[in-house]
């Protein structure tokens, strides 16, 4: 005869299965299916990691699950690099007034180029960044095809790739196409840096008072002590461009930089970088502090999402061995960063390249020409 279980014991087989389904559901995280082949890379890299790097995770993953960091580390390629030779990002702080001057010169600028507009009979309306709303939830301007691939910046050189990533894709919205643009170009002739550091406002003053050219005319090779090329076309400028914030020390709310992003596209911002940093392969980069001295790294900002109270961040560390897809496409180098943590905000700055649909009137060569506006590029701060 077979022997049945008792009630007694089907009440306790039934609840010991709950407990073990509930106990599963709570601790089980769901991951994509994009997420998780990053996930796969990168173990799969770390079993040819030193020691040393090896140790360096062990002790940041120590860190992440002791704080509960909602983000993951890996091995990228940036631990191959001294972080002093990727962080290259230095923006000064003895000048108070300097936004608010930039700001000022800007509006003018931009006035001119309003006026220009009208005269060439476009619509106002027309000029302005379409499908993008600073109240929506989220936001991704790669997904309206305004950005760019990631780069790869070789030496200290972020500030130049920031700037280029924002100028790209405001050219992008303002023109309809897709450029290439040469770093190498500005390392040599923009006198904004090198490849110990620098940053974007010398980058910017030059695309407004002399344009670049392409990639294909000036490729990187990460070499700062070349002469500025002569001949080359340089067909890129900017017409004006502005921080968000009047002040360099003063971090942007998040409702200003979104804003921003959709009146002007892709924005340059400063941010605090570490070892955590350069091992970042997922998740949203959360130190859970606002209290880091200063900065050290420029990134580009190409959207966010509030739902994980983070911005969409452009890196120049490469394409294949650092961060995430930030949920779009299959190329690597994008990241989360939360909203003011590591000091991201600081200098966030917004670009307008030349629309090609109209001339500019002569008023905006004469005010660039004034004494006030000659455009010299500021030194690089010490």
């Amino acid at each position: 005869m077979r022997a049945y279980p008792s009630r007694k014991s089907s009440i306790v087989i039934v609840f010991l299965f709950a407990l073990i389904t509930w106990s599963c559901a709570k601790t089980t995280t769901v991951v994509s299916p994009s997420q998780q082949r990053l996930t796969d890379d990168y173990k799969q890299r770390e079993l040819t990691a030193s020691p040393e790097i090896q140790a360096k995770l062990a002790k940041l993953r120590q860190d992440i699950d002791a704080n509960n960091k909602p983000f993951t580390v890996g091995y990228t390629s940036a631990l191959d690099q001294p972080l002093e030779q990727l962080a290259g990002t230095k923006i000064p702080r003895d000048q108070p007034n300097l936004a608010a001057e930039v700001n000022k010169r800007a509006d003018l600028l931009k006035q001119i180029d309003l006026r220009s507009a009208d005269v060439a009979k476009i619509d106002r309306q027309a000029l302005l960044p379409q499908g993008c709303s600073e109240s929506a939830p989220s936001f991704d301007w790669r997904r309206l095809g305004k950005v760019t691939p990631v780069k790869s910046q070789i030496c200290g050189t972020c500030w130049d790739f920031t700037a280029m990533g924002a100028y790209e894709g405001s050219y992008a919205i303002r023109n309809g196409s897709l450029v290439d643009t040469s770093e190498q170009y500005n390392l040599n002739c923009a006198s904004a840096g090198d490849c110990s550091g620098g940053w974007w406002m010398p980058v910017f003053d030059y695309l407004i008072g002399h344009g670049t050219t392409t990639e294909v005319a000036d490729p990187f090779t990460g070499n700062d002590h070349l002469t500025c090329p002569l001949g080359l076309p340089l067909s890129y400028r900017a017409v004006a461009w502005g921080f968000v914030s009047g002040s360099l020390t003063t971090i942007p709310q998040p409702a200003q930089i979104k804003t921003a992003l959709c009146q002007h596209g892709p924005l340059a911002t400063a941010v605090m970088v570490d070892d955590a940093f350069q091992a970042y392969a997922g998740g949203v980069f959360d130190e859970h502090t606002v209290h880091f001295d200063w900065i050290n790294h420029g990134v580009t900002i190409i959207g966010w999402d509030d739902s994980k109270n983070a911005w969409l961040i452009k890196n120049s560390w490469g394409s294949t061995w650092w961060g995430e897809t930030g949920g779009f496409g299959t190329e690597k180098g994008y990241g989360w960063i939360a909203y003011n943590t590591n000091n991201i905000g600081i200098a966030t700055a917004w670009v307008d390249a030349v629309n090609s649909r109209y001339k500019l009137l002569p008023d905006w060569y004469k005010l660039i020409e004034t004494q006030s506006f000659k455009f010299k590029p500021e030194p690089l701060p010490q």
